[in-house]
């Protein structure tokens, strides 16, 4: 018997294009206020915000801490980071 290992996900669950870690962050299953994900995150709200401009400079210290509050494995953090990256690169 053979079986698929593909899942299809619905376009809503999808992050729009450009905004993959922010998105991510924002969007996720969970919902923080600025103040928890300072805390949580060890950031400031200025780096915060940056790091939603530009998740490029995303560090792997900030990267696990992201994936750790989120319960997402550290990939998924790194691929939303990439994708925003290569999108930016893309626009120039």
């Amino acid at each position: 018997m053979k079986t698929s290992s593909s899942v299809t996900v619905p376009p809503s669950a999808t992050p729009p294009a450009g905004q993959q870690f922010s998105h991510l962050l924002r969007h996720g299953r969970f919902s923080f206020t600025e103040r928890e994900l300072q805390e949580h995150l060890q950031m400031t709200y200025r780096t915060i915000k940056q790091r939603e401009a530009d998740p490029s400079g995303l560090t792997v210290a900030e990267a696990l801490r992201v994936a750790e509050l989120l319960a997402v494995p550290v990939q998924t953090v790194l691929d939303a980071a990439l994708a925003d990256a290569q999108a930016a690169r893309s626009k120039q």
